[in-house]
């Protein structure tokens, strides 16, 4: 897979992103207001504010250190679960949803596969990591590079094609 043939296009690779942006986004923030909410409501309905003052008052125990404990886990448990959703999908299929929906994959260079889960995570990774610091470079890269390819492409051996 040397040639550049059906290879994805920038302005595809970014609308693909600005939707998984979006689309994995909003299911992320079911179990984070879910979270906040474990948080929260013990104290709205147990605490009262003093007039003319910031502070609040509460019985002994709100907010209990279970319902906070409860509130980051379930945040935690969730963001995790939605981004191991993302790569496991990766993957398997080498399309997250906004790919699916602009029509583009990521394959291995060596045989047009999806890439399996630990070198989609290690793309991410790569991707979300050092890709981004120099501004964006790492992604911008494909657009003079003869192979398409992004920084996290080429360390993990993968391109991203037209489906």
């Amino acid at each position: 897979m040397n040639d550049s043939a059906g290879r994805a296009g920038f302005g595809a690779r970014l609308g693909a992103y600005l939707l998984d942006v979006v689309l994995y986004g909003l299911a992320m923030i079911v179990p984070v207001v879910a979270g906040v909410l474990v948080i929260v409501l013990p104290i709205v309905n147990n605490c009262v504010s003093v007039a003319g003052s910031a502070d609040l008052i509460c019985p002994p125990g709100v907010p209990s250190g279970s319902s906070i404990a409860g509130g980051i886990a379930l945040i935690v448990v969730g963001v995790l679960g939605v981004m191991f959703i993302y790569v496991r999908a990766e993957g398997k299929t080498g399309q997250t949803w906004g790919r699916k929906i602009v029509g583009i994959r990521v394959v291995r260079v060596s045989d047009g596969l999806p890439p399996g889960f630990w070198r989609a995570l290690g793309r991410e990774l790569f991707g979300n990591i050092i890709s981004g610091q120099i501004l964006y470079l790492g992604y911008l890269w494909m657009i003079w590079d003869k192979d398409r390819q992004t920084w996290h492409d080429k360390v993990a051996g993968t391109v991203v094609v037209k489906v």
